[in-house]
């Protein structure tokens, strides 16, 4: 390892050296921060001050227009007679009660937009409020409120003086005569525009100019001290920093020179360090491809492991049937032999040639059917081993072919009480694709089976097969009825070396090579789906066309 060079700590400033300029530079900074606090909070208050005052103005000035628009709602139904007036009146009396949400700038022109025909919001919906929640929002003086509260009930006399008009409108449109000439209109009318009506119109504006009067110069007054409160905390606060940036400077001035030394060591440290990161980067790339390495010739061992249990089952279960036909081919060799000889001698019985023909028929019967046998397992063999020794593509059936290797699987199957079914849907197509990753992804799947789910084959169970065609894609579900897995581990199943049977002969590499067979070979995709004591499912679907351009 090469040794790192120290950086000379005596290049550095000394802390005492530097004591009265960074205690100065300190202190100026508190004082910068604590003049800024003082500048935003003063502009702040200057802000919200700006917006009460704002507000209360927007309050008054919408008190004063909605109070127009009833008059004026209130006299076009009176001299229309047209429904919409009259409902345009009562939804301006809830939005100020605060019933339905008040829309927003509600104090532009907004009622005026509504009463042509088709007429449409120009502002879209706002907030629930009040007049009263609206005015105990602002920080008036009472007397202020009260002339607000003054102008809103003269307001409410006026309402209650229009819905007299409104009671001789109705009055006058279910008569069944002609409203225009009607003597309830006249009357409707009359009221909205009697002198009284006029001189309560005259005292509300007469409270809200009165409010204006108290209000404005209040606001304006303490508007002007918070402001110039603020100017004397932001000049407060640019002397503090000016004084900061100086000492600031004035102390990177008497250090310049001492960094550059630094920044020499620290460049050659850096370098070496730079240095030592690539030939470790180097090193690595080595022990990754090594890794690689490692990683394809298991799997590899493992598909050559999967072969030569299945070489070795076959050869097992093909020694039955052949030494039978072996036995039966001596039994026959013999009694032929016998047979000559007696017609030789001449002392042959036609009871002995019947006897001769009729157990000569069927020791061949016998002796056919156990070297048909033999021929199916070694076909079946000898089609499943070239296929997952090979990468080629072909036709086929998927339910024929697992057939063929549950065949090559039986001397292992056999011996267990477990079951396996195909179902198999109606018409199977053939499709066209790797068999060899086919045999590979069955037998994987049913070993797995056995020894996870099964306890190595000692308990008894049942594994399924269900074939189905969707979407121009084979889906086959392979699920049994063992154990099942926790969550946790049903997460890792497919990750190379991931086993639960450490220590007892498990490579960790079955599932991992299955999932690369399915998704990257048969361009599929796979998952499990595995609930504890009830059992494991994998559910697999790939193209039913694939192209053999790797």
């Amino acid at each position: 390892m090469r040794k790192r060079s120290a950086i000379k700590e005596n290049h550095l400033p000394s802390v005492l050296s530097l004591y009265p300029t960074s205690l100065l530079a300190l202190v100026f900074c508190l004082f910068s921060l604590l003049f800024t606090y003082f500048s935003y909070h003063s502009l702040k208050q200057s802000q919200d001050a700006n917006e009460q005052r704002y507000q209360a103005y927007l309050l008054a000035t919408q008190l004063h227009q909605r109070s127009d628009q009833l008059t004026l709602m209130a006299r076009s139904y009176a001299v229309t007679g047209e429904q919409k007036y009259f409902e345009f009146y009562n939804e301006i009396l809830d939005i100020r009660r605060g019933k339905p949400s008040r829309p927003q700038f509600y104090h532009r022109v907004y009622w005026d937009m509504l009463m042509p025909e088709n007429g449409l919001s120009p502002f879209p919906v706002g907030e629930k409020r009040s007049f009263k929640q609206l005015m105990s929002a602002l920080n008036l003086f009472q007397e202020e409120v009260d002339l607000l509260f003054k102008a809103k009930n003269i307001s409410n006399q006026l309402s209650r003086v229009e819905l007299q008009a409104f009671s001789e409108v109705k009055s006058g449109l279910n008569s069944g005569a002609d409203y225009a000439s009607s003597t309830q209109r006249s009357h409707a009318i009359s009221l909205l525009y009697h002198d009284d009506y006029l001189l309560k119109k005259t005292l509300t504006k007469r409270y809200i100019n009165q409010f204006f009067d108290l209000q404005e110069p209040r606001s304006s007054k303490e508007l002007a001290l918070i402001t110039t409160r603020y100017y004397l905390f932001a000049t407060l606060t640019t002397l503090s920093f000016l004084l900061l940036i100086f000492f600031l400077l004035y102390n990177l001035y008497k250090q310049s020179k001492n960094k550059v030394l630094f920044v020499k060591a620290l460049r050659k440290e850096v370098s070496n360090r730079t240095l030592e990161l690539f030939e470790k980067r180097e090193q690595l790339k080595v022990v990754i491809h090594e890794m690689e390495m490692t990683k394809s010739q298991l799997v590899e061992s493992e598909k050559m492991a999967s072969l030569g249990n299945l070489v070795s089952g076959v050869a097992h279960e093909v020694n039955t049937p052949l030494g039978i036909s072996v036995t039966l081919g001596s039994h026959l060799h013999e009694e032929t032999k016998l047979l000559l000889a007696n017609v030789e001698s001449g002392v042959l019985k036609r009871s002995d040639l019947d006897r001769y023909c009729s157990e000569t028929l069927e020791n061949c019967t016998l002796l056919l059917a156990n070297l048909d046998r033999a021929a199916n397992l070694i076909s079946s063999f000898k089609q499943v081993a070239v296929d997952q020794s090979s990468d080629e593509v072909r036709s086929f059936k998927v339910s024929e072919y697992i057939d063929e290797v549950l065949l090559s699987l039986h001397p292992r199957i056999k011996k267990t009480a477990i079951k396996i079914t195909v179902n198999v849907p109606p018409d199977e197509p053939f499709l066209t694709t790797y068999p060899g990753a086919i045999a590979q992804i069955v037998t994987n799947l049913v070993m797995n089976s056995l020894i996870h789910a099964f306890n190595n084959s000692q308990d008894a169970g049942n594994i399924n097969f269900q074939l189905s065609i969707k979407d121009n894609e084979m889906l086959i579900e392979v699920s049994d009825d063992g154990k099942g897995m926790p969550f946790d581990v049903a997460e890792k199943i497919f990750e190379p070396f991931f086993t639960t049977q450490r220590g007892h002969g498990g490579s960790g590499l079955g599932l991992s090579i299955v999932y690369n067979l399915v998704v990257h070979q048969l361009k599929g995709r796979i998952k499990c789906k595995s609930i504890l004591q009830e059992g494991t499912t994998f559910f697999i679907r790939f193209p039913m066309q694939t192209s053999s351009d790797k």
